[in-house]
């Protein structure tokens, strides 16, 4: 009999457009899913700003956009588990399966993965097909505007999981944003560092002013002085900013790091982004890249936002603004007050969430 889905597709830079898709049956294994509520990430105001690189931009648009979010089961096909009504959170990612990585148990560096918003497309839309595997039941007790915010937690927690950071480690993350935010949470909740040992560092104060009953906070516009106190005597950095001023948060988290430091590299930007070798030599510096996450990450995010006390900390970065989604110039508005750079959330805390109706 076969379903319609809308889908609001980004078709160039700032511009929306709507097109339909026909859906003719549920293969076995996968469901029939609706986009119940998605978030609104950093990586795909870079598409909306015609920001990626040009060949990224002629090859994947028009597409659409949103990875992380819940949807409800509508529909299932033959093998699966899950009833119709269920909501669920999304795994973005669909690895192959069969490349090194994924053999290695390192499925987030799939070289051949579909990843929603950037391979394939996203949550944009009002009906899609997406296996059973790849999505999560959301446990009782957790909202769906928290539960929406599972993949962002995952990839902290993967961050976190890299550092390898012990309780008695001084800890620095850069980047007042939703991650930077979920990464000071994580350090404190599961590494038991006290507010003492544990910054965050940014430039907006109502966002640095989320974390202050668990950690200490500083303003690198204003803060001099307590960042000079920091300074070369941090364990591990996370760099966890990217964007525009990427080249002065990565020089930030080498400054600070004492000699054997380690940092974590999360933010993202385009074009390269100069380092001080000679910095990173004579300190003798472990540097990682950490990108995505992996299934147990989901899996641990779910546990802990179980906690209420978890769930009500995460809450913190949720936006006050609220978009509902019916066509296409609501996802542009919501897209440009999302902007980091030039809309609203540029100084007001909290992910931007869109609600499917």
């Amino acid at each position: 009999m076969g379903f319609i889905a809308k889908e609001f597709c980004l078709v160039e830079p700032f511009k929306f457009a709507l097109r339909e898709r026909v859906i003719e049956d549920i293969p076995k294994g996968f469901l029939l899913l609706k986009p119940v509520v998605a978030g609104i990430c950093g990586s795909e105001i870079l598409y909306f700003r015609g920001e990626k690189e040009p060949e990224k931009l002629k090859k994947r648009l028009p597409m659409c956009l949103l990875h992380e979010g819940v949807a409800e089961v509508v529909g299932v096909g033959e093998g699966t588990k899950l009833d119709v009504g269920t909501k669920v959170v999304i795994n973005p990612l669909t690895p192959c399966g069969e490349c090194y990585s994924c053999k290695s148990q390192m499925e987030n560096l799939c070289q051949n993965a579909r990843y929603m918003a950037a391979t394939a497309d996203g949550l944009a839309r009002t009906l899609f097909l997406y296996p059973e595997e790849r999505v999560l039941p959301i446990p009782e007790g957790i909202d769906l505007e928290t539960a929406a915010l599972t993949e962002p937690l995952s990839i902290a927690l993967n961050a976190f999981e890299e550092a390898n950071v012990k309780s008695s480690d001084l800890v620095a993350i850069i980047g007042d944003g939703p991650i930077g935010f979920l990464l000071t949470l994580v350090s404190s909740y599961l590494g038991n560092i006290p507010p003492t040992k544990l910054y965050l560092i940014g430039i907006v104060d109502e966002k640095l002013s989320l974390v202050r009953d668990f950690a200490s906070t500083i303003n690198s516009l204003r803060d001099y002085r307590m960042l000079d106190e920091i300074r070369e005597k941090v364990d591990v950095s996370f760099e966890a900013a990217g964007g525009r001023a990427h080249k002065t948060t990565v020089k930030q988290a080498i400054d600070i790091l004492r000699p054997g430091g380690k940092c974590i590299l999360l933010g993202i930007s385009m074009g390269e982004v100069p380092v001080e070798v000679t910095k990173i030599v004579n300190k003798g510096l472990t540097f990682k890249g950490c990108t995505r996450s992996r299934m147990s990450h989901y899996i641990k995010a779910l546990e802990l936002l179980k906690s209420t006390d978890f769930q009500n900390k995460v809450k913190r970065i949720i936006s006050e603004k609220k978009f509902v989604i019916k066509d296409v110039n609501d996802l542009a508005e919501a897209f440009k007050y999302a902007d980091t750079e030039t809309g609203e959330s540029r100084v007001k805390p909290g992910r931007v969430l869109v609600y499917f109706p």
